[in-house]
């Protein structure tokens, strides 16, 4: 009997029927098995829970056919803290029974973030670094400093925070800037030993102004430490702001400062006369 003949015969014919129903069978049970494992035709309709609070949402019949999982807060003080104001899925979606529902809720505190440093920006940086930190600029109040348009003092609430400072993210922060005019005469500063940075923010902050610098030595503006001022320094002197001083540099590695330093002050001292 060849192949031909084989296939043709009654009971080939009768064992292939017999396969493909089987076939069919094992198809349709997976498919129901399917069907009712994945709940194919069970359909709920998420409800809208923006606006309520997660005490409302839970005392909602709906609600129990889903999961809520809170993910996000965010701080918003124009509306009410523990309020949802967004869902995903959104409201009226269709969606399986037990799916989770994904919520963000308005937090009862604001964010925490570290206080910049503002001093000695201008004005227009300091605007544009308050905002980079997510805070506000509050009151501007202009005061007497040869430090024009450089801002002098940062305080909330009145009281001067300090750089690094956990505050709460959205806050005012009021700022006093320089109007670029002496006030008075301010006592000449100490300034020997100090380096470079340090002896021109102390002479701004009075309201005086840098002259001529000269560096002798090894020094250069990378490790220059004051050596001579003039004016030179005198206990209680006070001279017009806005006068200019004259600094001479020296490298630490060429002087021994301290030394130095204890002499003059010593010779500063006896020659101190009293002020008018």
């Amino acid at each position: 009997m060849n192949f031909i003949q084989f296939i043709t015969t009654r009971r080939f014919l009768k064992h292939l029927a017999l396969s493909i129903l089987l076939f069919i069978a094992i198809v349709w049970v997976v498919l129901l098995t399917l069907k009712f494992y994945t709940r194919h035709s069970d359909i709920a309709v998420t409800p809208n829970y923006i606006g309520m609070t997660m005490t409302q949402v839970g005392g909602l019949e709906s609600s129990r056919d889903f999961k809520l999982l809170v993910v996000d807060s965010i701080y918003d003080y124009t509306r009410k803290p523990g309020t949802i104001v967004s869902q995903d899925p959104l409201p009226n979606t269709k969606v399986k029974p037990g799916r989770t529902v994904y919520l963000s809720l308005i937090s009862f505190r604001p964010e925490q973030i570290s206080m910049p440093e503002l001093i000695d920006l201008s004005l227009r940086q300091g605007k544009a670094l308050l905002q980079t930190y997510g805070l506000k600029l509050g009151n501007v109040r202009v005061v007497p400093d040869l430090a024009e348009n450089a801002i002098l003092k940062a305080t909330i609430n009145g009281h001067v925070v300090k750089p690094g400072t956990l505050i709460p993210k959205g806050s005012l922060v009021d700022l006093m800037i320089g109007s670029g005019s002496g006030a008075g005469q301010p006592a000449i500063p100490f300034l020997i030993g100090k380096t470079r940075d340090v002896a021109v923010i102390e002479l701004k902050r009075a309201g005086f102004k840098i002259g001529n610098e000269s560096y002798s030595g090894d020094s250069d503006s990378t490790n220059a430490r004051v050596y001579e001022q003039e004016p030179k320094y005198v206990y209680g002197k006070r001279i017009d702001a806005g006068t200019s001083f004259t600094l001479t540099y020296k490298a630490s590695t060429d002087l021994d400062f301290d030394e130095y330093i204890r002499s003059m002050v010593i010779d500063t001292i006896a020659e101190d006369k009293p002020l008018p």
